[in-house]
C-alpha cells in the first residue's frame, strides 16, 4: 500500500490571496500552484521506486471542503496546504500551522525541513489561535485524525523573504516533499541495510542528490556518526539523523559504511 500526500493549493483562481513583492511579484495561488507542481514532479522522479505518491488538489470547485473531500477520496494519508504570509514589510519568517495531535509531529518535520531550505526566521509551529485569529482552522480539521498542516514558508510582503523564496524555490519543493515522504514512509524497509555510519572525518549534508545543491546548516556529519537510510539515489543517499525526523539530507554513499 502506497503512502499518499495530498497537496492543497491555498486560495482560488477567483481570489488568489496575498501579493508578494519582487522578485516574486505574484499572488499566493499562482506561486503555490507552481510550487505544488514542482513538488509532485520531484515525487514522481525520486520516489517512483518507493511506496510514496503526491497529488495536487485545488479549492476552485467546492472550496475547502471540496478540495479536502477529493483528497480523502483519493486516499491521502496526510495533507499539506500551501500558502505564504503577508503583513507589514518588517514581518518575516517561516511558520507552520496544525490543529490535531497527530498533525503536530508532521508539522515539526516539515517545518524543520522548510527552515533548512530557506534559512529564514523561525516563527515556530502553531495552532490557528496561536498564529492569529484562527486562520486556517477550517482547512486543518478536514482530514480528521490524519496529519494535516498549512505551510507559510515566508512573508511575501518582506523583500528579504521574497528573495530567499524566489532563489530557493526548487530547494523548498524538495525539502517539503522529502520531509513528508520521510515521515509517511517511516519505518520503510526497502531491503537495504538501513543503519549506516560515517567513515569520513567530516561529511557534508546537502539539500539534494548532487554537489550543486546547498550544504545544510546542521551539517557536516562527523566521523562515526550513525544515520538511517531513507532512500537511495545512487551514488547519493537520503539519510536521517536522529529519531524525530527533523534532520534529513543527502550524503555521498562513498563516505558511509
Amino acid at each position: 500500500m502506497s503512502k499518499r500526500l495530498g497537496i492543497v493549493v491555498g486560495h482560488m483562481k477567483s481570489s488568489k490571496g496575498a501579493q508578494a513583492v519582487a522578485p516574486i511579484s505574484a499572488q499566493e495561488y499562482d506561486w503555490n500552484t507552481d510550487l505544488a507542481e514542482r513538488m509532485v514532479a520531484i515525487a514522481k522522479e525520486d520516489y517512483a521506486a518507493t511506496k510514496f505518491e503526491a497529488e495536487i488538489f485545488f479549492r476552485n470547485t467546492g472550496g475547502v471542503r471540496g478540495a479536502y473531500g477529493r483528497a480523502k477520496e483519493w486516499g491521502a494519508d496526510a495533507t499539506i496546504e500551501l500558502h505564504f504570509n503577508a503583513h507589514v514589510p518588517a514581518a518575516n519568517g517561516t511558520e507552520t500551522l496544525y490543529v490535531s495531535a497527530p498533525s503536530k509531529p508532521f508539522a515539526q518535520v516539515v517545518h524543520a525541513a522548510t527552515l533548512s531550505a530557506l534559512e529564514l526566521k523561525d516563527r515556530g509551529i502553531k495552532t490557528p489561535n496561536e498564529a492569529s485569529g484562527g486562520r486556517g482552522y477550517q482547512s486543518l480539521v478536514q482530514m480528521g485524525p490524519k496529519p494535516s498542516i498549512i505551510t507559510e514558508p515566508f512573508f511575501g510582503s518582506n523583500a528579504r523573504d521574497a528573495q530567499a523564496a524566489h532563489a530557493h524555490k526548487n530547494g523548498l519543493a524538495r525539502a517539503q516533499i522529502d520531509a513528508a515522504a520521510t515521515y509517511l514512509l517511516k519505518p520503510f524497509d526497502n531491503g537495504d541495510d538501513l543503519n549506516w555510519q560515517v567513515k569520513a572525518t567530516t561529511l557534508n549534508v546537502r539539500g539534494g542528490p548532487g554537489v550543486e545543491y546547498e550544504k545544510l546548516e546542521w551539517g557536516p556529519l562527523k566521523l562515526g556518526q550513525k544515520v538511517v537510510l531513507i532512500r537511495r539515489r545512487d551514488p547519493w543517499f537520503l539519510i536521517q539523523l536522529g529519531s524525530d525526523g527533523s534532520k534529513t539530507g543527502y550524503v555521498h554513499s562513498d563516505f558511509l559504511v
